[in-house]
């Protein structure tokens, strides 16, 4: 399942999620490493410093749950 998230959501849940559900819930964004194409997962220890309200750098947010 896909969700839409805005950048503040986003930030919370990866924030929050904990470790024991981060197999099952995944907050994933279009624009990590310059890859527009593809979603890549985010991980709150590598990505807390990452400009979530940076609309063209980021443009997409997704809540994935497996």
């Amino acid at each position: 399942m896909e969700i839409d998230l805005n950048p503040f959501l986003a930030k919370i849940i990866l924030r929050f999620v904990p470790y024991s559900l981060s197999h099952r819930i995944i907050v994933v964004c279009r624009g990590y490493n310059e890859d527009f194409v593809n979603f890549t997962e985010l991980v709150w220890k590598d990505d807390k410093f990452l400009d979530y309200n940076d609309k063209k750098q980021y443009p997409q947010f997704q809540l994935w749950y497996t």
